[in-house]
């Protein structure tokens, strides 16, 4: 699996004493781990990831690296790549759950235009669920909950069997009807399920 680091691409924001903090809070799993994935990292994290095992005694020299168990391992693909920073974990739920929030608002406006056109009834569920919605994805802001996960996949799935239903009984339907709220519904599944893997990890 790909195990990606903030550090694999440059960011000219971080300073070197920052940098070199943070290599020296790895435990040494990790830095073993970042060790045989050195290559990977900007040149200046490279060095810092060095120093850090000679200091610990992980490695004696850069000549220690030329050991079989220190070659550097080819990244794979991975569709739920591994964050290993706390930080950028917390900045991937807050941006996801982000969005969920911002999405929820379609079914609020929705609801409020059922209910204008005079289907109260389908019109205050559709409102409800967009409240909720928005009420779960923003708890995930707050934090990490897997009860609001779960919530979301349940309501995922609620709102993609209601919307089959509704253009099955639409007249002239054509395939880009279906493809959009699939696209959609992919790429909320996607996201609820990488937040699972992300912090089951």
């Amino acid at each position: 699996m790909i195990k990606r680091h903030h550090f694999l691409r440059k960011k000219k924001t971080k300073e070197s004493i920052d940098l070199k903090k943070l290599i020296s809070e790895y435990s040494d799993e990790k830095l073993i781990i970042a060790l045989k994935q050195r290559t990977y990292y900007i040149p200046e994290a490279e060095k810092f990831i060095i120093e850090e095992a000679i200091k610990r005694g992980l490695i004696f020299s850069e000549q220690d690296l030329m050991a079989e168990e220190y070659k550097v391992e080819n990244l794979r693909f991975s569709f739920f790549p591994i964050i290993m920073e706390q930080n950028i974990r917390e900045r991937i739920r807050k941006s996801i759950a982000r969005s969920f929030v911002i999405s929820g608002i379609i079914p609020v406006v929705f609801g409020l235009v059922k209910m204008n056109a005079g289907a109260s009834v389908q019109g205050a569920l559709i409102l409800l669920f967009g409240l909720l919605w928005i009420f779960s994805a923003s708890r995930l802001i707050r934090g990490f909950q897997k009860l609001y996960v779960w919530l979301l996949l349940a309501a995922s799935f609620l709102a993609i069997i209601y919307i089959v239903i509704q253009l099955v009984n639409k007249q002239n339907v054509d395939n880009i009807d279906f493809f959009v709220p699939a696209v959609v519904f992919g790429f909320i599944m996607y996201g609820l399920v990488f937040l699972l893997k992300m912090h089951e990890r």
